[in-house]
């Protein structure tokens, strides 16, 4: 009778309850299931039967986990080793709904347009006079041009005059009052900081950006009207309808609520029915008339380069190639500089290919290290010089319009790839300040909702309209610059393919006619082609010799204008191909070139 009381002694001493530690774990994992459930309910991603069905499954899986271990865990290894399943499962339940919380703030944070706009004007000196502060002004002439912005410099006026007791000398506009400076009637100057960024290029001003200091600048914030807020043309069902976007990338750091020039000009057209992504790349330089129908500030109709409307706002960028294409632009994207590193920087870098003949020593855009024949890895600041450079291929405009199409295919595939899960915080804090977007929160949510349960087979046809180098009278600088003029049949070509896109045709149908109108199928240019226009980037004019054996030389010559009642013209050297950056002062003339 001894031996039977002994093993139900045993028995009752193995089953122990459960210790205090392991009651907090196993209610931290439903506390965390509960906040994780709380927050894909908040970010309106699921539908609500999958996302019921889902809450249910998983409070029922983890209840039978917490049952199993309490009645079931006897050995104290078995019962760590539950325990420790509990934190990692409610450690991972916590960093979920974390990440579901910034995911949620970034469509909070990209779709709230600022109700502000910044504006600046900047104080200049030219480095030659060795004039590095303020202070250093006192007793001097500083040049100014009220008509450029009234209220600008006169803000600006009051700041500097609290710094210095100097002397203003008014001018009629901005390059007679940088002519001032130069010529030393004035030591400085003050003009608005969006005119400074364009003044080199002008004829006679190519290196302004490297000769001049910027010793103060003033900023001041006016309010966003309705119509600089550039209402979306929504379509009405983001998940079956086509639509386009257009993505403009501007020459700037920092924040996204000033307006710079529009330096990357992409419209992605968008059809879910078909599946089919378009992209149609335009060149920065592109010569059309500005339309201010969605203008953010002050702006009339004039001729102009297609990256100078971006200093008026993306709505005048969008309405202008609205009216040039012939087409409707339902939603906008605004990035620039910063938005690109730190998105690349936030994946680890990307990987791009580079094709033999398509090397590059150093990149032209910021000095940074360049790119050889094969793969290369490329972080934040390299990939913006890889997608900014134009000036070391001999097809120019085009091949950076190219290879900007890679960084974006190349940046997606990273995004949506496994490595995602490793580096989505870091993600989610880059996305949140990269993007200024006018398609509303719960529009991006619906398409993701799509995204996620129909998982579309996205077949992406990349498009680059080309033209023609030209000189001619652009609007914003009231000067003659070297702009880009679109062939009409490349014109015609990408608003047919929006076109067809938005009528549901193929991926191969589309695919087939943009392989059919793009610039290859036209044939190579020859080599004196090629030359003469690298030649008119840097200023000058190709000149063949008559032995076309021999090789052809560059003339440092300008060509006459055509006499239409203008003196001037701008070469724009290092404009015309979107190299030269306002934030990068070794853009804007230093660089050396040789010609074989």
């Amino acid at each position: 009778m001894a031996e039977p009381a002994k093993k139900r002694k045993r028995r009752k001493s193995t089953r122990r309850k459960p210790g205090l530690f392991s009651i907090l774990a196993a209610l931290a994992m439903f506390a965390g299931l509960g906040l994780f459930l709380l927050s894909l309910i908040q970010l309106d991603l699921l539908p609500s039967h999958i996302l019921l069905t889902g809450a249910v499954i998983l409070a029922v899986i983890l209840l039978l986990y917490v049952i199993l271990w309490f009645h079931f865990a006897r050995k104290r290894a078995a019962r760590f080793i539950c325990f420790l399943l509990a934190v990692l499962m409610g450690t991972g339940l916590f960093v979920g709904s974390d990440y579901l919380k910034k995911t949620n703030e970034v469509f909070g944070n990209v779709t709230n347009l600022t109700d502000k706009i910044a504006n600046t004007v900047s104080l200049v000196s030219l480095k030659k006079d060795d004039i590095t502060k303020v202070s250093q002004l006192g007793g001097k002439t500083v040049g100014t041009v009220p008509e450029a912005d009234p209220e600008g410099i006169s803000k600006g006026l009051q700041e500097l005059k609290t710094e210095a007791d100097v002397t203003v000398q008014d001018y009629p506009d901005v390059l007679s009052c940088v002519q001032a400076l130069y010529d030393g009637q004035v030591q400085a100057v003050l003009i608005p900081d969006n005119t400074r960024q364009i003044i080199h290029e002008t004829e006679g001003f190519f290196e302004f950006q490297t000769d001049s200091t910027i010793l103060k600048q003033t900023v001041w914030y006016t309010d966003r009207t309705k119509s600089a807020a550039n209402d979306p043309d929504s379509v009405q069902d983001i998940t079956s309808d086509p639509f386009t976007v257009l993505i403009s990338g501007n020459d700037s750091y920092g924040s996204l609520n000033e307006n710079s020039r529009s330096d990357v000009n992409m419209l992605l057209t968008i059809d879910p029915r078909t599946q089919v992504v378009l992209i149609t790349s335009i060149p920065r330089d592109s010569y059309m008339t500005i339309s201010c129908k969605k203008d953010e500030t002050a702006c009339q109709p004039f001729d102009d380069k297609l990256t100078h409307t971006g200093l008026y706002g993306v709505g005048t960028t969008e309405s202008t190639i609205e009216d040039y294409l012939g087409i409707e632009i339902n939603y906008t994207v605004r990035v620039n500089f910063s938005s690109l590193v730190n998105l690349v920087d936030a994946m680890g870098g990307i990987d791009v290919e580079i094709p033999e003949g398509l090397e590059v020593d150093t990149f032209y855009a910021n000095g940074t290290e360049g790119v050889k024949a094969g793969w290369n890895h490329l972080e934040g600041e390299r990939a913006l010089a890889f997608a900014r450079e134009r000036h070391a291929y001999t097809d120019g405009d085009n091949q950076r319009i190219k290879n900007q199409q890679q960084v974006m295919r190349t940046l997606i595939d990273k995004i949506i790839s496994p490595e995602l899960l490793f580096r989505y915080p870091a993600l989610m804090d880059a996305v949140s300040v990269a993007f200024e977007t006018n398609m509303p929160a719960d529009q991006i949510k619906s398409f993701l909702r799509y995204e996620l349960l129909r998982r579309p087979n996205w077949q992406i046809i990349s498009y680059a309209m080309a033209g023609d180098p030209d000189t001619q009278l652009c609007g914003t600088i009231g000067s003659y610059a070297s702009v880009t003029v679109p062939k009409e049949e490349m014109v015609e070509a990408a608003r047919t393919l929006i076109l067809m896109t938005e009528n549901g045709d193929s991926a191969d149908k589309v695919r087939s006619y943009a392989e059919a109108h793009s610039v290859e199928s036209a044939g190579s240019k020859s080599v004196d082609q090629q030359k003469a226009e690298r030649a008119a980037d840097m200023g000058e004019v190709y000149v063949p010799e008559a032995d076309e054996s021999e090789d052809a030389g560059y003339a440092p010559v300008y060509e006459e204008p055509v006499d239409d009642g203008t003196d001037s013209y701008e070469d724009d050297s290092l404009e015309a191909g979107s190299n030269d950056y306002s934030d990068f002062e070794d853009d804007a003339g230093t660089f050396e070139y040789t010609y074989e």
